[in-house]
């Protein structure tokens, strides 16, 4: 609670932050603003304010986005208050139904193959006219399918280079993971896949439950101790929570980079022989990429050593899609409303190819242009760059 009461005071109640929450934008409602929101934490760790599912409900309302963060004069650090705000919340309620479904689900991310189950489960459901499909699941509608593919394999003997980090999504995002190993392969650096791994921890973190982002992190730390000094992950919400580990505990723990950064700075892009491409690509920022890791530039730097390509930011970039880990079954009016006008902004660029680097926006923003009935292919930005790559024997 100390620390929740010393990141609220940093909070002046400027209002900066307002035109850049959009969840204020959508009510119009204080207590779902960001600084309504510190001043409801600050209340609730004080004792002012019951711990109760009125409060939780403002605080759970939160998309978790950041862009306060990023605008705030006084420097608040509204991630860890948010994050720190709901495992207090967490403790201090007896859990609701949906709690509990959450907490289930969260708990499934440690087996990839039971996610992705769990992710084709739903979007079935939310096939249905009535019931799940009008309700909790509605913006998983016209989401995409995901064909299974072959989880990448690493190199057999090291030392490595740098390590590969899958995430509880490898199962839905096969293909871009093996898209990664090709093109770090190409470059000449040795990748290890470390046995055992598993989910960063973002989805419970984010939920208030710190005792099952404390077990994925101890997992991961015994993982990969004592190999390659760099691990590399597609997501940036993945990227983003592993910065976070505790770094006094990880001795031993490798360095991590979000891999567009990891490519530019440390990997010998000039090894890849790239084939000319001449296509318009739009680049969606995921919100973890720009407000928590500022490293949206890297991905645009990447794409860019393609001859020929006509790179254009994604329209609405600075608002959140509307993914924000598990929002679209906290809020799922909101997040499809989010994910619809991104998705009009951006069709309206009348791109070839839509980017994004995070899979949850990259799934969400697919299940948009199928609602608007909008025709524009959703990938990861390293399969565009690896499909750019000469033919190759290796599958990785």
């Amino acid at each position: 609670m100390s620390s929740i009461r010393a990141g609220a005071d940093r909070c002046v109640a400027c209002g900066l932050c307002l035109p850049h929450c959009p969840t204020y934008r959508d009510s119009l409602n204080e207590n779902e603003s960001p600084r309504g929101r510190v001043a409801l934490l600050r209340a609730g760790a004080e004792g002012r304010l019951p711990l109760n599912d009125r409060l939780a409900d403002h605080i759970d309302g939160c998309l978790g986005c950041r862009a306060c963060e990023a605008v705030c004069p006084s420097t608040v650090p509204y991630g860890a208050l948010l994050k720190n705000g709901r495992a207090l919340l967490a403790e201090a309620r007896p859990p609701t139904p949906g709690d509990r479904l959450r907490r289930l689900l969260i708990r499934t991310s440690r087996w990839p193959r039971a996610f992705g189950f769990a992710y084709r489960l739903a979007r079935r459901l939310a096939q249905l006219p009535t019931g799940a499909g009008a309700g909790p699941l509605m913006a998983l509608r016209h989401a995409p399918t995901r064909a299974r593919a072959p989880i990448p394999r690493g190199d057999t003997e090291g030392p490595f280079d740098v390590g590969l980090f899958l995430g509880c999504t490898a199962d839905l995002d096969a293909p871009a993971l093996n898209a990664a190993a090709r093109i770090l392969k190409a470059t000449g650096l040795r990748v290890q896949v470390a046995a055992r791994q598993e989910c960063c921890g973002a989805l419970a973190s984010h939920a208030g439950h710190a005792d099952l982002a404390a077990t994925a992190q101890d997992r991961n730390r015994r993982a990969f101790a004592g190999g390659p000094p760099a691990l590399v992950s597609l997501n940036s919400a993945c990227v983003s929570e592993l910065a976070d580990y505790d770094r006094d505990r990880d001795q031993g723990f490798p360095a991590v980079f979000d891999i567009h950064r990891f490519l530019v700075e440390k990997a010998p892009l000039d090894r890849l022989a790239l084939r000319p491409l001449a296509r318009t690509i739009a680049i969606h920022e995921p919100c973890t990429l720009r407000n928590s890791l500022h490293g949206a530039g890297f991905v645009w730097e990447l794409l860019a050593h393609i001859p020929g390509v006509r790179l254009i930011a994604a329209s609405g970039n600075a608002v959140c899609c509307g993914a924000a880990g598990d929002f679209f079954l906290r809020r799922p009016r909101l997040a499809v409303v989010l994910g619809d006008d991104a998705v009009r902004a951006v069709a309206a660029c009348r791109p070839d190819i839509l980017v994004s680097s995070n899979i949850g926006c990259a799934l969400h923003l697919a299940a948009a242009l199928g609602r608007q009935g909008l025709a524009l292919p959703v990938v990861h930005p390293l399969l565009v760059l690896a499909g750019q790559l000469p033919p190759s024997d290796d599958a990785c």
